[in-house]
């Protein structure tokens, strides 16, 4: 097992404070403990291997955003009408901030029997680092953000292209599609569920249509 350095110690416990900005109106949800030494140990392995991946930044030019779960939806039951009661989360998602602003992201998988067992997954680095943070000053804006609180969660269905902020509340949901939306929805605007998913349903019938695709 590797060891960390005195000083990567040290930034484990100071990017507690996390750099992502957000309503106070939106909650993270609290993740299994470890999260933050894997994800600091497998991003510095590979910002060693590959200097380049930030454009040059080193571990110790980054801190780590609260996390937040990512979930998925298949195209079955998006086609049949179902999408956020149909979603399913095995991953955590931990935003790698340089300043205020993001230059990517780390997902750890939740194993085990009660999901408390979390092992690294990958090291993201989009073409629209900023798309969260840009969600979330949206969603800071909303009234609804100013009169309960909303879990922050991360949408996607990857057969279609689409990517989306989701603030789970108590009465409702809100969507934020991220870019890119190909023209479907506008970037940072916020949607309801049957918004989405009256554009998205037609995307996955004529996707299911095709042979040899995973759903």
């Amino acid at each position: 097992m590797k060891t960390f350095s005195s000083f990567v110690l040290l930034f484990a416990v100071v990017s507690l404070c996390a750099a992502q900005e957000k309503s106070p109106g939106i909650v993270n949800p609290k993740a299994p403990d470890g999260g933050r030494e894997i994800v600091i140990e497998n991003t510095s392995r590979i910002l060693r291997s590959d200097p380049r991946f930030f454009e040059g930044l080193k571990i110790e030019d980054l801190t780590i955003a609260e996390p937040h779960r990512e979930y998925f939806v298949g195209l079955t039951n998006l086609a049949s009408g179902h999408m956020l009661s149909a979603a399913t989360s095995r991953s955590w998602r931990y935003l790698l901030m340089h300043g205020t602003n993001a230059v990517g992201a780390a997902t750890l998988i939740a194993d085990g029997k009660n999901g408390n067992a979390l092992k690294f997954n990958d090291l993201q680095h989009p073409f629209f680092p900023n798309a969260t943070l840009e969600a979330l000053r949206a969603a800071g804006k909303l009234p609804q953000t100013k009169k309960q609180d909303y879990e922050l969660r991360y949408l996607g269905i990857p057969a279609l292209n689409f990517v989306a902020v989701w603030l789970h509340g108590e009465s409702d949901n809100i969507l934020i599609p991220l870019p890119p939306t190909f023209g479907r929805f506008n970037d940072y605007q916020s949607y309801s569920e049957s918004q989405i998913i009256k554009v998205l349903k037609k995307d996955a019938d004529n996707v299911m249509k095709q042979p040899n695709l995973l759903r």
